[in-house]
């Protein structure tokens, strides 16, 4: 009897301390933190020679990165993802956006159109996200690696005529694990991704 008013009384005034403040029971936890991905904005001159409508459609992305959360690589078959650093909205969106604007600021035809345009395209650009990671297999030599192919096809009343196919892979070593470290990479890697897939859409004739 003696025992159980004993653990009565502890009780008591463990409920007690709680209510008055004295002790806390928040429990501290990272707080999330949100990024995008964001290709240089380079100024181009007007160009008197493009020609055709070319639509870009959204980007698919493979099934292992398609969420917000980052993704680290830590060995040959193992990944993670960090639940408190995210994209702000899917990266399938982010990066259909920047590869939207590029093409149209470099003009490589006389319109650039998204899905949502009313104009008939003469040419479609439609592409995959293969990979978007953070490689940190080597703790010494962390890597953002960014991997991007890309279909150009021609429309036509009958079928549509795939004109090129091309696999666009960077690695960019980075300052560190950081996230804000990772993002930049990132952002290199598609910089140079973006720089030679206008290139060789510029080879093409729209």
């Amino acid at each position: 009897m003696k025992s159980i008013c004993t653990a009565s009384v502890v009780c008591l005034v463990a409920l007690c301390a709680i209510a008055s403040g004295c002790i806390s029971v928040e429990k501290s936890y990272p707080d999330k933190r949100y990024f995008v991905l964001e290709a240089s904005r380079n100024e181009s001159t007007a160009n008197a020679k493009a020609d055709g409508v070319l639509l870009v459609s959204s980007l698919r992305v493979s099934p292992r990165y398609e969420g917000r959360s980052f993704v680290y690589r830590r060995s040959e078959a193992g990944f993670e993802s960090d639940f408190y650093n995210q994209f702000l909205v899917s990266p399938g969106a982010l990066l259909t956006e920047e590869v939207r604007h590029a093409v149209s600021q470099a003009q490589v035809a006389q319109y650039v159109v998204g899905t949502s345009s009313q104009l008939e395209p003469t040419h479609v650009l439609e592409g995959t996200i293969d990979a978007l990671y953070g490689d940190f297999r080597d703790v010494n030599a962390p890597k953002a690696v960014l991997e991007m192919e890309f279909f150009l096809s021609k429309e036509s009343p009958t079928k549509a005529e795939i004109i090129t196919r091309k696999r666009y892979l960077k690695s960019v070593a980075v300052n560190g694990r950081s996230p804000d470290a990772l993002v930049k990479g990132w952002n290199d890697a598609l910089n140079e991704i973006l720089a030679a897939l206008i290139e060789d859409l510029r080879a093409v004739k729209f």
